[in-house]
């Protein structure tokens, strides 16, 4: 679903920026977006399951009209962009996957594990069933050394 948003906004940013150059207004400048939570574990097709979400929660550094134009977008996909999204908490070494690359916007998707970590961190008990087939799936290293360096306690989510 995301990939057909990001490649229609590109798409849209592209055709406004050769009509800002024909009145000799400025370009929209590239941007980056970053997809956290349930949407990038949804986006991953991880072999969990993942509860769908309508709310898209993102780090971004596009102008407003990309903004608007990308939240125009979501809602025509039944989705809509979390309006305090982008004040998730997220590890401070989460990593993202490269999604989409186009020419005016670039989308990654934060890898599972962070997500995972977020989840644990914040919101361990909605997220209780999830975690818990998270680590029984064969959770990576890197979700256990985060877990201890953040002091969560994994036991409870071990059933």
């Amino acid at each position: 679903m995301l990939m057909t948003v990001f490649t229609d906004l590109d798409k849209w940013v592209d055709n406004e920026n050769r009509e800002r150059v024909e009145a000799g207004m400025l370009m929209i400048a590239k941007c980056e977006i970053r997809v956290l939570g349930q949407t990038a574990l949804l986006e991953a097709k991880l072999d969990l399951h993942v509860a769908s979400t309508m709310d898209v929660d993102v780090y971004a550094n596009y102008e407003y009209a990309v903004k608007k134009r990308f939240e125009e977008l979501l809602n025509a996909a039944g989705k809509q962009l979390d309006p305090v999204g982008h004040e998730a908490w997220m590890p401070k070494e989460t990593e993202y996957l490269e999604y989409f690359i186009g020419d005016w916007v670039r989308a990654y998707l934060a890898k599972p594990e962070y997500i995972m970590i977020s989840k644990a961190k914040k919101a361990p008990t909605k997220n209780d069933l999830l975690i818990s087939e998270y680590i029984a799936s064969g959770a990576c290293e890197r979700f256990f050394e985060l877990a201890k360096k953040y002091q969560i306690d994994l036991e409870s989510f071990v059933k």
